[in-house]
């Protein structure tokens, strides 16, 4: 097992990844490769449990988190997306201002959206309205934001991070079997990959002060489980998340069963960033070194182009 600081180290030496801001990464490289291929196998994965793919935007709107709770639960994690001004003067003295990259500042206009900050929001906000005479599976994949201070660290706790999710909605009994499956298919992708994994339940640390009755009910009911890999120097990450949500978002966005109960909702999501750091904390930076398990056929592949 790779030391963790000795690995980035070896990565940003060699150009294979560097940070523009804290918890902000780029990839280029053996390890844009690597990358690209957990993408792809996780991907599989999902496509696995549905066909029913999402292309969604990358950012939502107000309105819809609000109808999720999300300000009174997590507010501290987004990131808004705002422009710059189109007035004339506001742009000109921006272009003539001596240090312009300061000057944006003063110049952006108030933000209406913000950026994801997860998938499965905007499967909710799709199916508003709707009764569901079957269960419904759809998966996605987009690039997420959480804005998460001091605790930012390359690959490991991105504020900007890819997130591939598989969202249930339909009944309680449907949910929880979905949940079981999948923390299987993901145990059994880790061993496929060489990786040491263990489920545990957990809650969203980082809950404002608004929201500690929500985290104590998601805590005595054992609402979210976490798939942990280490990453070296004897610590683990959240590489995978299978969340069950009882009936909040059926509630929230008026969702129902045919018999008119809200439906129950639940998903599994995967940290891309956090499985390409448990793979290289594992195996090392140096793909000619990757041992052959039958999961990195696609891997090997990848890494010889």
């Amino acid at each position: 097992m790779w030391r963790h600081s000795e690995l980035l180290r070896v990565l940003r030496a060699r150009g294979d990844l560097w940070d523009v801001a804290p918890g902000v990464t780029g990839l280029r490289g053996e390890t844009a490769r690597l990358f690209a291929a957990l993408e792809r196998r996780i991907g599989e994965l999902c496509l696995g449990e549905t066909i029913d793919e999402w292309r969604v935007p990358p950012a939502i709107d107000f309105a819809t988190l609000a109808r999720a709770d999300y300000f009174a639960s997590l507010p501290q994690w987004l990131t808004l997306a705002s422009h710059l001004s189109g007035r004339e003067g506001v742009l000109l003295r921006v272009a003539e201002h001596p240090e312009p990259a300061l000057a944006v500042r003063d110049a952006a206009t108030p933000p209406i959206v913000a950026l994801n900050p997860a998938v499965c929001y905007h499967v909710y906000a799709g199916l508003a309205g709707q009764i569901l005479h079957a269960p419904r599976l759809v998966t996605a994949q987009a690039g997420c934001w959480r804005h998460e201070g001091a605790r930012h660290g390359t690959l490991e706790r991105g504020w900007a991070f890819t997130m591939r999710e598989v969202v249930f909605v339909g009944n309680e009994t449907d949910a929880r079997a979905f949940l079981r499956c999948a923390a299987e298919q993901a145990t059994q992708l880790a061993g496929g990959l060489g990786l040491d994994s263990a489920i545990a339940p957990a809650t969203d640390p980082f809950f404002a002060p608004t929201a500690r009755a929500k985290q104590l009910v998601q805590r005595l009911k054992e609402l979210k489980h976490e798939l942990l890999l280490p990453i070296g120097d004897g610590r683990t990450t959240a590489a995978a998340s299978f969340n069950l949500h009882d009936t909040f978002f059926g509630e929230a966005f008026r969702i129902r069963l045919p018999d008119g109960r809200p439906a129950t909702t639940a998903c599994m999501a995967f940290g891309l960033e956090r499985w390409t750091l448990a793979f290289l904390a594992a195996h090392g930076p140096d793909a000619a070194r990757w041992p052959a398990f039958p999961a990195l056929g696609e891997l090997a592949e990848v890494s010889d182009v």
